[in-house]
């Protein structure tokens, strides 16, 4: 989810004092997120399963298939960078085999052109993890 810092003036106990809130960018907002830092050489692609213009089909390791429009997300971007802040992203798939890690470090191989449906407020960061693709939990 991505979040802002705002600067609050409190007064506490008759106290001005300055304080740090981390608040959402925006009331409700809890979307999910991709970043890739993979390589040139890996096609990374995020999609979406709401909105207009989903005439593609996105073949998930759920075994769902699902109605959606897809994205190229470039090296050193996030998904928000190319299609606003506030996206949400609700799946991602490498055109090569790659890793999807848990929370707590394991992690499942995904067959190339798959995609792995991510759930809202699931922040993924891909990258290499040795010689293989991989995208952590963030």
């Amino acid at each position: 989810m991505k979040r802002t810092t705002r600067l609050l003036a409190a007064l506490i106990m008759g106290i001005g004092m300055a304080v740090h809130v981390v608040a959402p960018a925006q009331a409700g907002v809890f979307d999910g997120d991709v970043t890739n830092w993979l390589p040139s050489n890996y096609t990374v692609k995020i999609a979406t399963f709401s909105g207009p213009n989903r005439t593609e089909r996105c073949a998930a390791t759920n075994g769902t298939t699902y109605s959606c429009r897809t994205f190229w997300l470039p090296y050193g971007k996030a998904d928000d960078q190319i299609n606003g802040q506030n996206w949400d992203t609700d799946a991602l798939m490498v055109e090569s085999s790659y890793r999807i890690y848990g929370i707590n470090g394991s992690y499942q191989t995904v067959a190339a052109f798959r995609w792995y449906k991510i759930s809202s407020g699931d922040n993924r960061t891909c990258e290499m993890a040795g010689s293989a693709p991989a995208c952590y939990y963030r």
